[in-house]
């Protein structure tokens, strides 16, 4: 593993270069596994983070970023809005999402967005205003188990639903973290369900 690590930071080097003299930022996504591959060389955003962090110090300017793919994040079963926080602290460029669901510890499946998770979902996209991410939301689906136009209509339809949700949620942001600083659930939750239910 060392050595392809190794193999793949050199390669991205010269990559990166060729995208900078082109003035393009250069992202890389952490996927988990494929079916046929196994185990990929970047397995979670997080380390995906450490990899443009190190490419951009090596430029010693912001060169590259990532892309969070939410459905990975949730295949290998970590809080993706934890992974927009960490990118954002590690002040390392979030680029772009991916937009789909998947169950922990599957394969990529591609899901429709929304049908998972819905508190997740929301305080991932809550982080993404609350970082200022002015990239592009992305419907990432090959959905194989339906009609592919119902799918990604069904995903539009609750991405956009559950955004509306999100940005009324951080119209009150300053009431909400006060709440939040309180560590009282359910005046937490008192407060989400006149938003969000």
């Amino acid at each position: 593993m060392t050595r392809r690590m190794r193999l793949f930071i050199e390669e991205l080097l010269k990559i990166v270069h060729e995208a900078r003299e082109r003035k393009i930022l250069f992202a890389i996504e952490a996927k988990p596994k494929e079916p046929k591959e196994g185990n990929m060389i970047i397995p979670t955003s997080h380390v995906s983070i450490l990899i443009a962090k190190k490419i951009n110090e090596e430029f010693n300017e912001k060169v590259m970023g990532i892309t969070i793919d939410y459905g990975h994040e949730l295949m290998y079963s970590v809080e993706p809005g934890y992974t927009v926080y960490l990118a954002h602290i590690f002040d390392v460029p979030l680029l772009s999402i991916h937009l789909n669901s998947a169950k922990t510890h599957s394969n990529d499946e591609d899901r429709i967005i929304g049908t998972g998770d819905v508190w997740q979902l929301i305080d991932f996209l809550y982080a993404t205003i609350d970082t200022g991410f002015e990239g592009c939301y992305i419907l990432d689906q090959f959905p194989y188990r339906m009609d592919p136009i119902k799918a990604l209509t069904l995903s539009k339809e609750f991405f956009v639903n559950i955004m509306r949700k999100v940005l009324e949620l951080y119209r009150y942001r300053e009431e909400f973290e006060k709440i939040r600083e309180r560590n009282d659930q359910a005046d937490t939750l008192n407060f989400l369900k006149k938003i969000i239910l």
